[in-house]
């Protein structure tokens, strides 16, 4: 017994196992190629300028097919070394994952299946990259400054071409930029000056901020040019709330209570304006707002609202109700004598509501999901930037999440970008609720 344990005690220690989860050496430069390159897809595109005719998206894009395709396969290439993260992101939003799976099966109760499985593996090759993106970072301030120098330059791009190509840039409603519509450059420029205020909150030297701060005004520059009457809205309610959060980290429990005391004086006041109009809501948006339709909103989303409850719990399968033809579109079954009935075929193809939209698609009960999946990636991202503070750069990141998010909740109650494919909020927005799983990994070794 004696000798066995002096062998032992003189055998040499065991080696701990490599974690599984260790970074290989080449993970940085493939996580820079699918982040610029989802980011180009996403903000530039392949065809900038092109308008899509009602046949062609019919027959959809064999070129953005075949991006997507690709864009999945390199989210593929990253996802292996990391496979403990991409589960941990699947099983912390295990409410997306269940959309995004939810948009693959109604498949099989698509009106038209053909369509579905092409758009659905369209908004799950671009998720995926989304997600590879998220689950490859290592850096979160090094990845908040790349996002912040990309977006920067794409805004510098969209201000370009007022000069030098305004036949192009410039619409008859306000400045649409690179995109189709000025509503999607309000959008793009909405988010790129939430990304760059957290930036320069995250900056450590003055000549840093300055730069952060002169990007913030460029973005909303180009979003005061696009008229974007939404998006500068919520870009105000995101930063009132963005500096009521840091007033609060700031001066502690005392303005807590103090914001907690105004919130529910806003709520007596709206109370008293429920009553004050015997709850008559229309009545209160004569009153309040200078038009109560919403550019003829009101009668889409009736429509649209008569439309899903048709097919209440599991929808008309996903991207199977508009843009499946001139025969079959939805409103070709209308009567004229109504904007709507009156328009012409393809000219309306969302609801401009984000959440009867995804009802129309996949139904009630993945739209509660997809609604929870985001107000849990919130609370997380929220919570983390409360507690982090000891990973350089991670409370801007969670900070620019959260707010992000925030403001995609309340967008789309007047537009239509709640997990659409092709879709500039849906992409960063995918990748930003799987981002608040994020967890440091080890650095790769250094060859000596």
């Amino acid at each position: 017994m004696t000798a066995a344990r002096l062998a032992l005690s003189a055998s040499p220690p065991r080696r701990a196992p490599l974690a599984p989860t260790a970074t290989p050496a080449w993970l940085a430069g493939l996580h820079d190629v699918l982040l610029f390159a989802f980011l180009e897809y996403t903000y530039i595109g392949l065809t900038p300028f092109t308008i899509t005719s009602v046949e062609n998206r019919l027959e959809g894009s064999a070129l953005v097919q075949a991006v997507g395709l690709s864009l999945c396969f390199l989210s593929l290439l990253i996802m292996w070394p990391r496979r403990a993260q991409l589960l941990l992101a699947l099983r912390e939003n295990w409410a997306m994952t269940l959309v995004f799976a939810l948009s693959l099966a109604s498949v099989t109760w698509s009106q038209f299946p053909d369509l579905t499985i092409r758009r659905a593996i369209l908004l799950l090759c671009i998720s995926s990259a989304a997600v590879g993106v998220a689950v490859s970072v290592d850096d979160l301030r090094a990845f908040h400054t790349k996002l912040f120098g990309f977006m920067t330059a794409v805004i510098a791009l969209n201000l370009a071409l007022v000069v030098v190509w305004p036949a192009q840039a410039i619409s008859d409603i306000g400045v649409k930029g690179l995109y189709i519509q000025k509503n999607v450059t309000g959008i793009v420029a909405m988010v790129s000056v939430v990304i760059a205020l957290t930036w320069t909150f995250g900056c450590a030297r003055w000549t840093a901020r300055v730069f952060g701060i002169f990007g913030a005004l460029l973005a909303a520059f180009l979003l005061v040019l696009t008229d974007s009457k939404t998006s500068v809205g919520l870009l105000l309610v995101g930063l009132a709330v963005g500096a009521v959060f840091c007033a609060a980290q700031k001066l502690g429990p005392r303005f807590a209570m103090l914001t907690l005391v105004g919130v529910a004086a806003v709520l007596v006041a709206i109370s008293g304006v429920l009553i004050l109009f015997d709850f008559d809501f229309y009545g209160i948006l004569v009153a309040f707002v200078s038009d109560p339709t919403f550019t003829g909103r009101d009668e889409l989303w009736a429509f649209a609202f008569h439309s899903a409850m048709k097919r209440e719990w599991l929808g008309y399968g996903y991207g199977a109700f508009w843009d499946v033809g001139i025969a079959a579109d939805p409103l070709r079954k209308l009567e004229p004598g109504t904007w709507l009935g009156d328009s012409p075929v393809g000219l309306i193809n969302q609801a401009h509501n984000g959440y009867l939209e995804l009802w129309l698609h996949i139904g009630l009960i993945a739209t509660l999901l997809a609604i929870w999946s985001v107000v849990a990636a919130i609370g997380r991202a929220t919570r983390r930037a409360i507690e982090t503070r000891d990973v350089p750069g991670a409370r801007p990141v969670f900070a620019m999440i959260a707010l992000v998010l925030f403001l995609h909740l309340l967008h789309n109650f007047t537009e239509a970008t709640f997990f659409m494919r092709n879709n500039p909020y849906t992409n960063i927005v995918t990748l930003f609720i799987a981002l608040t799983s994020w967890r440091p990994f080890p650095r790769p070794a250094r060859p000596a």
